[in-house]
């Protein structure tokens, strides 16, 4: 206390009260951390250190706000803390309004959807109930799959990879089975599911109606991916191996359709079973093609769903499984096929020999 210390020239050197040049800085930092008497320096009050030079002047005025920081109140910091607090609340919340945003967002395209999914059934029943046949069903359907995933990646105004390819898929799907639907119910005049119903314009139209649900549930997964609002995921893993399957797929289906149509079209096979080529070792596979399908649809839309959507997406391959397996596919044609060649030995042998939708050799026999 009574020192008074003026450093001149560099902040290293300086010269006492008397003249006398004092070594360096470093007892003069000393002295500030240290402090005199056992008290640091900064801390007591009416001690006067006049510097000149920057470095020790930012020492003494940083050692000093240090030091005011630490003799702050408490409410001081609690303030800071309540500040803070609700400073995360805010950014909580805004993040939570986002998210509302945006599923209301997808949920008013997966809205849109459904309309134009059951606006176009709703038009095709009109159509075939007034002149009561079936030929605009399946022409119908295929067209439904192709709107809604045209329209809505369209109506996304996002073309990303993911968007796009799925699309492709979905569409590429559709035109293939719509065709030879098309060309199959031309060829043979009439499908003999809708003979009574077509003269029933109200049982008609749970028809169509149970096909716009079938659309909406099976392409579900390319709803979620083309009505999401924000940017999509890169390319991943889940893409190749989606594509994989879907390709596999509609291989299979594909091959299958086209070779039982070419069997079918010789009149020497009227009124016979297929038992050639793909359908050598399985019954039904292009079926097991188109689960492969939308298996690999949804597989290939991970990339792109979040929080509960895979769990809503799953329905789609879950829902054509349960279709072609348990309702409406595999049972009534195996039924079917009973009833016309159950009491022949070659049905017989071709069915003990062959699996019911896998196409692939049967080792062992049941």
């Amino acid at each position: 206390p009574g020192s008074k210390f003026q450093l001149r020239g560099k902040a290293s050197r300086g010269k006492d009260s008397s003249g006398s040049r004092i070594s360096t800085m470093f007892p003069f930092h000393s002295m500030l951390v240290g402090g005199l008497n056992g008290v640091p320096m900064c801390t007591q009050r009416n001690t006067t250190h006049s510097v000149d030079f920057g470095r020790a002047r930012v020492l003494v005025r940083s050692t000093r706000l240090h030091a005011g920081l630490r003799r702050q109140p408490q409410h001081a910091s609690k303030s800071r803390s309540s500040r803070g607090r609700a400073q995360r609340t805010r950014t909580q919340s805004t993040r939570v309004q986002s998210t509302m945003a945006l599923e209301g967002l997808m949920g008013q395209g997966l809205v849109g959807a459904l309309v134009v999914d059951f606006g176009i059934q709703f038009v095709g029943w009109g159509l075939a109930a007034a002149l009561q046949t079936e030929k605009f069903y399946d022409l119908f359907g295929s067209l439904t799959f192709i709107t809604l995933a045209l329209g809505t990646l369209i109506n996304s105004g996002d073309y990303a990879a993911r968007q796009v390819g799925l699309t492709a898929m979905v569409v590429a799907w559709a035109l293939r089975l719509g065709t030879y639907l098309v060309i199959r119910i031309t060829r043979d005049g009439a499908d003999k599911r809708f003979d009574e119903a077509k003269k029933s314009p109200g049982l008609f139209l749970v028809y169509w109606a149970l096909q716009g649900v079938w659309v909406f549930t099976t392409v579900l997964p390319l709803l979620l991916v083309n009505c999401r609002s924000g940017s999509h995921a890169s390319l991943m893993w889940t893409d190749a191996i989606g594509l994989g399957i879907w390709l596999t797929g509609f291989i299979i289906e594909s091959a299958a359709d086209y070779q039982k149509f070419v069997f079918r079209s010789d009149p020497a096979n009227k009124g016979r079973f297929i038992q050639s080529g793909i359908w050598k070792h399985s019954r039904h596979p292009n079926y097991f093609g188109e689960i492969l399908v939308w298996w690999g649809v949804y597989v290939t839309s991970l990339g792109s769903l979040t929080s509960y959507q895979p769990a809503v997406a799953v329905l789609s391959p879950l829902f054509v499984m349960l279709l072609l397996l348990k309702v409406s596919g595999v049972p009534l044609l195996e039924k079917s096929a009973d009833e016309k060649w159950g009491e022949e030995l070659e049905y017989q042998a071709y069915k003990a020999n062959s699996r019911e939708l896998l196409p692939l050799p049967k080792i062992c026999q049941d």
